[in-house]
């Protein structure tokens, strides 16, 4: 058992007496080796060479600060880097912006569409940069036609082979023999069955589709089975994923043509503006690019086509041009509308007018081409006096309305 420490009495200030513990008797210090140890820390304390500072603290923790912004500012322009783990940024092939260019663009502020987000109780009012999904507000299936071609809807039935220890699956087209069983199984199965599974399946399928809403999309799946024949039914119960994705094809063709009545009636009402917004990259990261041609922004650009090519081959001839960039596609400047449109080539005029253009073959002269001359237009409509956007063809034949030559365009250029 432990014993009881041994009480011992120190005389009181006061004249009193208090009971300490044996442990705490201080009989066994050396007085002198103290006294002297405390000198020496004063002595130190009042060094200057040998005292820690607070204020070389403060300084090397800001001078650490400004190393760390300093690289943020050189990284925080390229989106794509910045994107990237570190371990993989030194293997991807970077080029900056010319130097005598560089003052141009660091004060350059593209506008892009913002929506307009009124003030309410829960906000104090402000703008989002414009999403497409954005104008789904409103969106209805109830209404909407649903004559739908289903000639050539057909599925492709695959195997998936998940095996013990591998991480990603398999697929394999499913062989004739068995695919011919899946199918009498299903056909085997009652008329009602049939239908309600195929309604089933589709509809999980197109259940995907964010902007419309689940009961709508139901009727909607219902309303176009139950209108179909009996020739029909037999198809759609042989394929009916196949079905399924003419379906969303009508679905996704109604929506963008909701997106687009919302976007122009909200840019005629004021609730989508033109903000400056868009700052071009301190380096572009293409996967192919050229360097032969002068006057580009960056040291290198990424590779074009033969209209492209032929295009700013030309633009190099013509004084009025300051220099013109390549944009890439998904991942340089786009006109953020109804649909993202990323125009092929940007090129800064002498007199600071900033202009896109669109390239486009004589083949793809169609509704897509059309879709971009409008989206353009009401772009540089709103942007400003200082921002143009053109649609090239390489000759004046049929031309799309709203659409140039190369001839015509580059005569503007000059001009501007």
């Amino acid at each position: 058992p432990e014993q009881p420490a041994e009480q011992i009495t120190l005389p009181d200030p006061q004249g009193a007496s208090k009971p300490e513990s044996a442990e705490d008797d201080f009989s066994g210090l050396d007085g002198k080796l103290i006294g002297a140890e405390l000198g020496r820390r004063r002595e130190q304390a009042q060094t200057p060479e040998i005292a820690p500072k607070a204020d070389t603290m403060l300084d090397a923790a800001a001078e650490v600060e400004k190393a760390y912004t300093d690289a943020i500012q050189q990284t925080g322009n390229d989106p794509v880097m910045d994107n990237l783990p570190w371990e993989v940024r030194d293997k991807v092939k970077s080029f900056g912006v010319n130097p005598q260019f560089r003052e141009d663009i660091e004060t350059l502020q593209i506008p892009q569409f913002f929506l307009k987000v009124e003030q309410s109780l829960f906000t104090d009012g402000s703008f989002e940069l414009l999403d497409k999904e954005m104008l789904a507000d409103g969106f209805t299936l109830k209404g909407k036609a649903y004559d739908i071609d289903f000639a050539a809807a057909d599925d492709e039935i695959v195997k998936v082979d998940v095996e013990t220890g591998r991480s990603v699956p398999r697929a394999y087209q499913m062989e004739a023999a068995d695919q011919r069983y899946f199918k009498e199984y299903f056909s085997s199965l009652p008329p009602e069955s049939r239908v309600r599974q195929c309604k089933d399946m589709m509809i999980h399928q197109l259940d995907k589709l964010n902007m419309v809403d689940g009961s709508d999309l139901r009727a909607y799946v219902n309303l176009i089975v139950d209108g179909m024949d009996r020739e029909q039914l037999a198809a759609m119960e042989k394929a009916p994923l196949g079905f399924a994705a003419k379906i969303r094809a009508k679905i996704e063709t109604l929506l963008n043509q909701h997106y687009k009545e919302t976007f122009f009636t909200w840019l005629d009402r004021g609730k989508i503006v033109c903000e400056p917004h868009y700052c071009l990259p301190s380096a572009i990261h293409p996967t192919n690019s050229t360097a032969i041609y002068g006057r580009s922004l960056y040291e290198a650009e990424e590779d074009m086509n033969a209209l492209e090519q032929d295009l700013v081959k030309r633009l190099t001839a013509i004084p009025n041009v300051l220099w013109w960039h390549r944009n890439i596609a998904r991942h340089g400047f786009a006109i953020n509308g109804y649909f993202n449109h990323y125009p092929d080539i940007m090129i800064m005029t002498q007199s600071g007018k900033i202009i896109l253009a669109e390239t486009k073959g004589e083949h793809l002269k169609n509704d897509d081409s059309q879709e971009k001359i409008e989206l353009g237009a009401a772009w540089r409509n709103v942007a400003g006096n200082q921002y143009r956007y053109y649609m090239v063809f390489r000759d004046e034949e049929n031309l799309p309305h709203g659409a140039v030559s190369m001839g015509q365009f580059l005569e503007t250029v000059e001009a501007l």
